[in-house]
């Protein structure tokens, strides 16, 4: 069964900048872990509801660390999880009253992004 580890999103205004989200190629990324996926549910928000972020196909028992930002922007770090034996994990993102409508990307990283998985959502307006 995966922990289900709830957090905040905390979205806050900040210039954007290329973010560097691509993983180093080499055999411990390709070795850790098979094809990780990252779900999120629903698709669109609004401020003050939840999110649930899944991620499947990481290793087992393995911290993740959860980030979101705007596509090609830096991300902020909005919470974690720990995977299962089956190296799954569901954790609901409480979305803050005050967040931005606009399209933002989920990250889910482990082992400092070299085994990660990443899927879009939408906060939208009241």
């Amino acid at each position: 069964m995966p922990r289900i580890v709830p957090a905040v999103l905390v979205l806050i205004a900040f210039a954007a900048s290329a973010s560097s989200w691509a993983a180093a190629d080499g055999p411990r990324a390709a070795a850790t872990a098979a094809d990780p996926r990252l779900t999120a549910e629903p698709l669109a928000v609004a401020p003050g509801a939840t999110i649930v972020l899944r991620g499947r196909g990481f290793p087992r028992n393995a911290d993740i660390v959860l980030r979101a930002g705007p596509p090609h922007s830096e991300a902020v770090r909005i919470g974690s999880a720990r995977t299962g034996r089956r190296g799954a994990f569901t954790a609901p993102i409480r979305i803050r009253l005050r967040a931005s409508p606009g399209r933002f990307v989920a990250l889910a990283c482990h082992e400092g992004c070299t085994v990660k998985a990443s899927t879009a959502f939408r906060i939208v307006a009241h």
